[in-house]
């Protein structure tokens, strides 16, 4: 099952979504990451920016089952799930399953509505720099391999031809 993500933080963000990132590519070892956008706050009275972006996985996990890993991976970096106005509040992540699908298919994503995941698909929206294992993420979306028996080899895969196609055929079976 492919897995639509929305991932944010606004507190310390690029330490905090490089953290999460981190975390989600040693647990499920690939993804296609879109490019780390400075959004503006929804939903949420502050002063501090966000950044969003947007992630596909694929899991034989529940999608129930995944929700609460995610949670802990919140937890682990800070977030209070405790707190009954968290959603209001700043955060130091937030991961958000959009959709899941048996589909690989990036169109999905277009059919996002809320302004803060339209701001992470246009191209000139303002990126942030962001760094996963020590190698800087750019500002296009790209498909990321991380292989720990491999001493943390990370693989970052800008190809176009590689967005334009989908990857459905670079995620292992």
């Amino acid at each position: 099952m492919y897995y639509y993500l929305s991932v944010g933080s606004n507190i310390d963000p690029e330490v905090n979504i490089a953290k999460c990132l981190e975390v989600l590519l040693e647990h499920f070892t690939t993804a296609f990451v879109y490019p780390c956008t400075y959004t503006k706050p929804e939903c949420i009275v502050t002063d501090k920016v966000f950044i969003n972006t947007l992630a596909v996985i694929e899991s034989d996990m529940t999608q129930e089952s995944l929700k609460a890993f995610f949670c802990s991976v919140e937890e682990m970096l800070g977030r209070d799930r405790t707190d009954k106005n968290r959603s209001i509040k700043d955060r130091t992540c937030d991961i958000d399953i959009i959709l899941c699908s048996r589909e690989f298919s990036l169109n999905i994503f277009s059919n996002c509505r809320e302004s803060y995941l339209q701001q992470v698909l246009c191209e000139s929206s303002d990126k942030a720099r962001v760094a996963l294992f020590g190698s800087n993420f750019s500002d296009r979306p790209a498909a990321i391999y991380f292989n720990a028996a491999a001493r943390n080899k990370l693989v970052i895969d800008y190809k176009s031809y590689a967005l334009k196609n989908g990857l459905e055929s670079g995620f292992p079976r």
